[in-house]
């Protein structure tokens, strides 16, 4: 349990605690004794050292009907009282019950006398609160950053390489070079209520863009634009609470070094829940059709045509509103004209968000750390005959990441981050590492 917690459960228990009797620690705290402890405290209804105890023995055992029972009994003989309150909001939240939690935070922010640590932790409760229950019809995002990486075109570090058995010596064009590019990033989101039980109608839009300052990096820029439309369905028909169904329609396009590089229909269907205590599940399938197009510096471009398939899933586990743990998997299946551009692809991944106080100067809006790590396997079905006639090519990739957001604002967010990626591979063409720092302001609406 995190430092916050335990002081916003001190808050509403040590003092009491210190009169009480002690009957051994809350874990040790067994069933019986629980039953005890209630019928003690039905006799006793105004005795609040005891119903304390008792909430606190409930919750830990995961009885939080109990821990509720006990602590409103509690709000009769001590109405107001913000730490009481906000320990009722928490277990309604762990109970999925939203809108009784939220009365009871919102209770917690009206009152004057509310200390300022259970104040904060309360405002991050409610922020959750509005991306499980209420999620905006509008949203968007832009991110613009500076960004340097030690590989930018992904180039093998030595100019050394086996093609068919044969030493080769490569270029300065050939291998990995440093440089610096501006990063944009948009996103969009829209939804329109159909007035059909929650069924709704989405849009969302995915604009990235890369250009490097370096000419000779100037034909790996990257341009790519995502298009999805169609509807969502509210699940809680079925009796499945905080859960929607997406069935939508897929258009994408992208452009390297400014020139038509493919375009891809596709569909994809997602399922996203809230159902769950302090968890978020967003499972994916979608497939498209890439069509590659052929030009003067890709002239066998089109030998990429064909279907891309993945199958994903984010979990993501609510430790503290502040604190999310996020684990992520997917396994995609790319086809192509030919079997050396055809691949089996697997990645796992895992990391965290920790949104605290600024530690270093008094701020009005806190920071957010994250971190995360993953493998990403890939294996292709027929060796390139360029690079090795016998062995199809074989790629384990590894990367890690941190970043920093450090709110100036609102809406206005600075987000330093460095990540590190490190592919291995039996094709020397293949094999690179790569340093990235990106310097990056953020925008909300």
């Amino acid at each position: 349990m995190s430092s916050w917690a335990k002081l916003a459960i001190a808050v509403s228990f040590v003092c009491l605690f210190l009169g009480a009797p002690k009957t051994g620690t809350a874990a040790e705290v067994s069933e019986q004794q629980r039953e005890a402890m209630l019928q003690a405290m039905i006799a006793r209804p105004s005795d609040l050292d005891l119903a304390f105890q008792y909430a606190q023995a409930a919750s830990n055992a995961g009885d939080y009907e109990g821990a509720i029972s006990a602590l409103e009994r509690v709000l009769i003989y001590a109405p107001n009282t913000p730490s009481i309150q906000f320990e009722l909001g928490v277990l309604y939240y762990k109970l999925g019950a939203y809108d009784v939690a939220r009365s009871y935070f919102e209770q917690v922010l009206l009152n004057p006398s509310v200390p300022n640590g259970i104040a904060e932790q309360v405002r991050l409760y409610i922020q959750q609160l509005a991306l499980a229950a209420d999620p905006p019809p509008f949203s968007a995002t832009i991110f613009s950053a500076i960004r340097w990486e030690s590989n930018a075109n992904f180039g093998p570090s030595t100019n050394s390489v086996t093609l068919n058995g044969i030493d080769f010596t490569l270029g300065s064009q050939s291998v990995g070079k440093e440089g610096w590019s501006a990063l944009n990033i948009g996103t969009l989101h829209y939804s329109y209520d159909l007035k059909q039980q929650g069924d709704r109608l989405e849009f969302d839009f995915l604009a990235y863009s890369t250009a490097y300052f370096d000419n000779d990096l100037r034909p790996i820029d990257l341009d790519f634009f995502e298009f999805t439309l169609g509807p969502s369905f509210n699940l809680k028909r079925l009796a499945w609470d905080q859960t929607r169904l997406f069935v939508y329609g897929i258009a994408d396009l992208s452009y390297l070094g400014y020139k038509s590089y493919f375009y891809a229909p596709g569909a994809g269907i997602r399922l996203l829940s809230f159902s769950a205590t302090q968890s978020v599940l967003d499972a994916r399938l979608e497939t498209r059709y890439r069509d590659f197009e052929d030009n003067s510096v890709l002239p066998l471009n089109s030998l990429r045509d064909g279907w891309q398939t993945r199958l994903g899933m984010n979990y993501s586990y609510y430790f503290t509103p502040g604190f999310v743990l996020t684990t992520q998997a997917y396994v995609q299946r790319e086809s192509a004209d030919v079997g050396y551009y055809s691949d089996w692809e697997l990645a796992l991944s895992a990391g965290f968000a920790w949104t605290f106080k600024n530690p270093v100067w008094d701020a009005q809006y806190p920071l957010t750390w994250q971190v995360g790590g993953g493998i990403i396997r890939r294996d292709y079905d027929d060796p390139d005959p360029t690079i090795n006639a016998f062995d199809s090519e074989r790629d384990d990739t590894w990367w890690g990441r941190t970043a920093v957001v450090v709110p100036v604002a609102q809406t206005w967010s600075l987000v330093p981050q460095v990540e590190y990626r490190d592919q291995r591979s039996n094709y020397d063409l293949r094999t690179f590492d790569n340093l990235t720092a990106i310097l990056g302001v953020q925008k909300r609406f």
